[in-house]
């Protein structure tokens, strides 16, 4: 969601195994239908259980809905959420396991209930997630650094556990990294339920010729490898690693609902989505040549195939954008483009084709925001929406080139555009958000108050604020156009790489996702308050977060490395 649509409408100890089903009504507002399913979550470890993420999915369906126990233990699922029918029953909560597998028959029109217990993790170490690898394992925070804050970081495609869990020398692991290296690395690893996708993008020849890791100067492949080996454990871990493990979600974080719908095609590597004014969810697929749609009312995926590229070993859509009229813009990669990411242009969903949009010849864009009065925004490029024709394009990257640039490298990421035609891009190679003035071209550069914070994707709003996430700073951030200060909110967990900010909600409260602790942030920038939303799917990958322009609460994103929408709806 963007500024013309906005404005728009573990312990872990001995259990008891119990799992007890009845159904009937209950007090309050179960007795007036309103809830399909509850229960309390109990462990004999903890007594009841707070912050224990209950998953349900109906026979046959292609999503589920999640659920989290409150203070008291207690889980509850609207009647909204759950039709009637059989359901499959998980849980998330690190260190534990559920004791009695099973599932739960949800009447209509009364409210089943569904006692949980859970038992101590059989393997702890396949629940953790990357942060949490990194809070457990040897090293110093230079040494991790390399293998989670680089742009071809490990943990950007997959959990630490598939490091941890093998066993290499560090020559060995220089061999691997060019492997690595080698697969396009925008989160293609397919995720541990074997849903995503991994590509090829050059040969481990090709990749070997590079003797860097990542960004970040002097850092080295050796480097990496010999920190790599000294962490490769094998997958017998040795008796005293002590395992760390975050706290579950508690108080106003367990108020959440979480749907999560599959996509058709499994191996789908859905990178960008966003919503249009009627509630539904588009989204690209950035190493196959489809776009999607679900449907908000039927909650219904449907897919269309789009031009194929010949010159390229594979290709997809970048980024996705809706028009002032529901038109969404992305990028195809193009036989008229060198880079991966092509050529942008408008899909027509009455006949299904994408046109490119009519530029000089060599242009290309990755990412796309809406400018004032309905413009397209794609990198450095400001297209009208109708004719499809280049109004514009900023000098960029040419500017950072100039003597006047901030000493250093610089890497532009995400483009936004304030109500006056100003362009901005975040500086990803470094700490600042670069802007040039749409009347002069005059390029201004404003710094961000943690150093190398490495801003990477957000998003403008329509008070000319573009909320970012720091992604090495683990922050959430906002750069005020009006004044051009920028603010910054600590996420609350370190290691964490807030990739994205969405614009503010109806209680103007923002998002970010943590792809590194399965979390989305919900930051309330009034208050300062940070509500951490555990995610029910290890393998959490989102980069573009929308808010619903109907409900104005209601928050979408993609989940890139498990090929699912995930809709997220705080219950305040």
């Amino acid at each position: 969601m963007h500024i013309g649509r906005f404005m728009r409408g573990v312990a872990c100890c001995a259990a008891v195994a119990a799992f007890v089903l009845t159904a009937g009504r209950e007090n309050g507002v179960g007795a007036q239908g309103s809830t399909a399913l509850t229960g309390v979550v109990t462990s004999q470890a903890e007594g009841k259980m707070e912050g224990v993420l209950v998953t349900a999915r109906r026979d046959g369906a292609k999503f589920d809905v999640t659920a989290v126990s409150d203070a008291q233990g207690k889980y509850s699922f609207p009647r909204t959420h759950l039709d009637p029918g059989t359901y499959a029953i998980k849980i998330r909560a690190v260190g534990y396991d559920l004791a009695t597998p099973g599932s739960v028959e949800v009447p209509a029109g009364k409210t089943a209930t569904l006692n949980l217990s859970l038992e101590p993790a059989k393997d702890l170490s396949s629940q953790i997630n990357s942060v949490e690898w990194l809070m457990s394992l040897p090293g110093t925070d230079d040494q991790k650094a390399m293998v989670q804050r680089q742009i071809l970081s490990c943990t950007y495609c997959h959990s630490l556990e598939r490091i941890v869990k093998s066993k290499h020398t560090a020559e060995q692991f220089v061999d691997i990294i060019d492997r690595m290296a080698a697969y396009y690395p925008d989160g293609t690893m397919a995720g541990t339920e074997g849903r995503g996708r991994a590509k090829r993008a050059m040969t481990t020849a090709q990749a070997a010729k590079n003797p860097s890791w990542g960004v970040a100067p002097g850092v080295k492949k050796t480097d990496l490898a010999e920190y790599m080996a000294t962490i490769s454990m094998g997958r017998t871990l040795p008796a005293d690693l002590k395992m760390k493990t975050l706290p579950r979600p508690k108080g106003d974080a367990t108020r959440v609902i979480i749907t999560q719908y599959d996509m058709p095609r499994k191996d789908t590597v859905p990178h960008d989505s966003d919503v249009d004014s009627k509630g539904n969810v588009w989204y690209t697929d950035q190493t196959d040549y489809f776009v999607g749609m679900l449907d908000a009312k039927t909650g219904e995926i449907t897919e269309w195939p789009l031009p194929k590229a010949t010159t390229h070993e594979f290709g997809g859509a970048s980024d996705i954008q809706l028009d002032l009229k529901d038109r969404p813009w992305f990028s195809v990669t193009s036989d008229k483009a060198r880079n991966h990411f092509g050529i942008p242009g408008r899909f027509d969903r009455a006949t299904g084709q994408w046109q490119a949009a009519d530029l000089p010849e060599g242009s290309s864009a990755q990412f796309m925001a809406l400018g004032p009065h309905g413009v397209i925004v794609a990198s450095a490029l400001e297209i009208d929406p109708e004719t499809t024709k280049l109004i514009t394009k900023f000098p960029y990257p040419e500017v950072q080139r100039l003597p006047d640039a901030p000493p250093g490298q610089h890497f532009g990421y995400e483009p936004a555009m304030d109500s006056k035609g100003n362009w901005y891009i975040t500086d990803f190679g470094s700490h600042h958000i670069l802007k040039i003035d749409g009347q002069t071209n005059t390029a201004s550069w404003y710094k961000t108050p943690t150093a190398f914070s490495q801003p990477r994707r957000g998003r403008m709003d329509n008070q000319d604020r573009f909320w970012f996430g720091e992604y090495v700073a683990d922050n959430i951030a906002m750069f005020d156009a009006k004044t051009t200060k920028i603010q910054e909110w600590p996420s609350g967990i370190k290691w964490s790489s807030p990739y994205t900010s969405s614009i503010p909600d109806a209680k103007g409260r923002v998002y970010a996702p943590s792809n590194t602790s399965d979390c989305v942030f919900q930051l309330d920038p009034k208050t300062g308050k940070v509500l951490a939303y555990l995610m029910p799917t290890r393998d959490f990958d989102s980069k573009q977060v929308s808010i619903d322009p109907v409900s104005k609460k209601i928050v979408w994103m993609a989940n890139t490395r498990n090929a699912r929408l995930i809709k997220i709806e705080p219950l305040d």
